[in-house]
């Protein structure tokens, strides 16, 4: 689990940050345009792969969805539940892989990704796995980092087996 163990070295800092309002691209551009296009959830049953901290699954969860929330990173996982425990709106958090949901087939109406997709190393798998939760006519909205963000020394890390890690 070395990609959560990235994330779990990252989260501290995120959790704080996004939270005092320094997620500018998430709450000024991301977010409403992906809200912008979202079609309406009210009365149905999602997933949010790669809750992170829950901010967008607790969005989702007022439109009036009800919802389930995975992340690689316990400690975003934690911070999600404690966030539900004092503001509860009914939405039930786990940590899992993207890759691995633990979840049976045909069990949501709605799959969402906010700008999780890109980090993951086996994108394919993780599409196929949000289909296999879908119900038949369920629906998958994703958003994710616009390749002319990525850098010349942006660099992907290997693990010993030689499997890129993000």
């Amino acid at each position: 689990m070395e990609l959560a163990n990235y994330w779990n070295s990252n989260a501290p800092a995120w959790i704080e940050l996004s939270r005092a309002g320094y997620d500018i691209y998430r709450d000024y551009l991301n977010t409403p345009a992906f809200f912008n296009i979202l079609p309406v959830i009210k009365g149905l049953k999602g997933i949010d792969i790669g809750c992170g901290e829950g901010h967008n699954t607790r969005l989702l969860a007022a439109q009036g969805a009800t919802l389930d929330a995975i992340d690689i990173s316990d400690l975003f996982i934690e911070s999600a539940q404690q966030m539900e425990k004092q503001f509860p709106l009914g939405i039930s958090y786990s940590f899992a892989s993207a890759t691995r949901l633990p979840f049976e087939n045909d069990s949501f109406d709605f799959a969402t990704s906010f700008m999780c997709l890109m980090d993951l190393p086996d994108q394919e798998k993780a599409i196929a796995e949000a289909y296999r939760v879908l119900k038949p006519g369920g629906f998958f909205q994703f958003s994710i980092e616009h390749p002319c963000f990525k850098t010349p020394y942006m660099k992907k890390v290997q693990h010993a087996q030689g499997g890129d890690q993000f």
